[in-house]
């Protein structure tokens, strides 16, 4: 929403014109670059999540991802669970492949661990696009606790 303001500065009335936009709370997850489903062709995407090789590191708890693209975003968190048993220390596990609208270079993710399960040290993900053959690395090293949680992680 757009409006303007009267501002007098020295005599001289000047009219401002400001813009109007809703503020997100601290904690809300960050925007993408444009929003919605990507007009572009679907692609696939594959998701490849390392947790630590330290104590504790592992967890039973539902995972869940969401991967904020350059041109959109995937269309909400994609549970993360196969046949195998996820998330373990030290353990390379593989989801996908995924159809999503093309989203681009993943600018970064949202990461969800539910309370169902014990703390999570996830250190790193990985979105494979399989259209243009590449790999990008999110890095995480992040201590979730026992308790249900969400955290955005930069993929430079």
């Amino acid at each position: 929403m757009r409006f303007r303001i009267p501002i007098a500065f020295g005599g001289v009335l000047v009219m401002m014109t400001m813009a109007l936009g809703g503020g997100t709370a601290a904690s809300a997850a960050p925007a993408a670059k444009t929003a919605g489903i990507g007009t572009n062709a679907v692609q696939n995407y594959t998701i490849f999540v390392h947790t630590a090789n330290i104590d504790g590191a592992g967890t039973d708890a539902t995972v869940r991802m969401k991967v904020y693209g350059t041109l959109a975003e995937s269309p909400g968190y994609v549970n993360l669970d196969n046949s195998a048993d996820n998330f373990e220390r030290n353990s390379n596990d593989y989801f996908g492949p995924f159809s999503w609208y093309d989203i681009g270079r993943p600018d970064f993710i949202g990461v969800y661990k539910g309370s169902n399960g014990s703390e999570w040290y996830p250190e790193y993900a990985q979105v494979y696009a399989h259209a243009t053959g590449t790999w990008y690395h999110c890095p995480m090293n992040a201590y979730y606790g026992d308790g249900e949680e969400t955290r955005w992680f930069d993929c430079p």
